[in-house]
């Protein structure tokens, strides 16, 4: 089990973490930060189980500031908030931020520690749970737009950070209202469930995926290494979703679709206007298909006659 502790007293975060080594039965790793921006970077880039939080932490952020920072963000830690004293308000709004518990430093045993420890995870796993209903698609696997805006803020922030650029991509199936009419809902669930499988493969495990509409996509390139690279992901992506036919419970379909790509910051730095940046040159993209296709036609037109 993973632990952090951000705690200013040095003495007491070497005997909370040998109280942790001793409540825990399993292997346990505890790091250690004094102050809120170290506790803010190190829950952002890796995983904890559980992480214990004083108020008190170095001048001038304390650790309400870290509940604050990452409220709005996808942390899956949970959180036990520790205090000097029995101050309900502070605890109170503690618990208000997200922390499932909180003890009063001193007055707690060994098995107050491990009941508190089994309690927080256990709310945590049930509220994220929770939160995959709301925030996943129910029939691709992938998160629905919620989630995608969500996840599109916190990798601005890490690039804006740490002097990055962010990819997005913008994938809309060509007529698939056209195979829905035709062939059924059930049928076209299906086909929307292969497409997502084919974007997943074109992309990266650290790049995000998401549907955020009936037959419209999204991805968010994380760390791309140019913007060479995120043009090169996005024809990828539209050649897998046009290319190869499906085949739907035997049902042979052969569809296309349109990817419009922006860059976070040289197209925008607004969230807003970097996806309407995105959607515009996806529109434009099927245009030109279209006109291509037409064009193709024409002059089979052509030379048959």
């Amino acid at each position: 089990m993973r632990f952090l502790v951000a705690e200013s007293d040095q003495p007491y975060a070497a005997h909370l973490r040998e109280m942790i080594g001793t409540c825990c039965q399993r292997g346990t790793m505890v790091d250690h930060v004094m102050c809120a921006e170290d506790a803010v970077t190190h829950l952002q880039s890796r995983y904890y189980d559980l992480c214990f939080l004083n108020f008190h932490l170095d001048a001038p952020k304390t650790g309400l500031d870290v509940l604050k920072a990452l409220r709005h963000t996808t942390v899956l830690t949970a959180f036990v908030f520790l205090t000097d004293h029995a101050n309900k308000a502070t605890a109170f709004e503690a618990l208000t931020l997200g922390a499932m518990d909180y003890l009063i430093k001193e007055r707690f045993t060994q098995f107050e520690l491990a009941k508190c420890i089994a309690f927080s995870m256990f709310l945590k796993v049930r509220e994220v749970g929770l939160q995959k209903e709301a925030l996943e698609d129910a029939l691709t696997g992938l998160g629905n737009k919620g989630l995608f805006e969500a996840q599109l803020c916190q990798a601005a922030a890490r690039a804006a950070r740490d002097d990055e650029k962010v990819g997005l991509l913008v994938i809309d199936v060509d007529a698939f209202k056209g195979i829905n009419d035709k062939y059924g809902h059930k049928i076209g669930d299906q086909l929307l469930q292969q497409i997502a499988e084919r974007i997943v493969t074109e992309t990266r495990s650290s790049d995000v995926v998401a549907r955020i509409g009936g037959d419209e996509f999204a991805a968010i390139l994380i760390k791309p290494k140019s913007a060479e690279h995120i043009h090169a992901v996005a024809q990828k992506i539209e050649k897998a979703l046009s290319g190869a036919p499906y085949n739907v419970s035997g049902t042979i379909l052969k569809v296309g679709a349109s990817v419009g790509s922006a860059i976070l910051p040289d197209d925008s730095v607004d969230l807003d206007s970097l996806f309407t940046v995105a959607d515009k040159r996806m529109y434009a993209r099927k245009s030109t298909r279209k006109d291509a296709a037409r064009h193709s036609r024409d002059y089979i037109d052509q030379v048959l006659r």
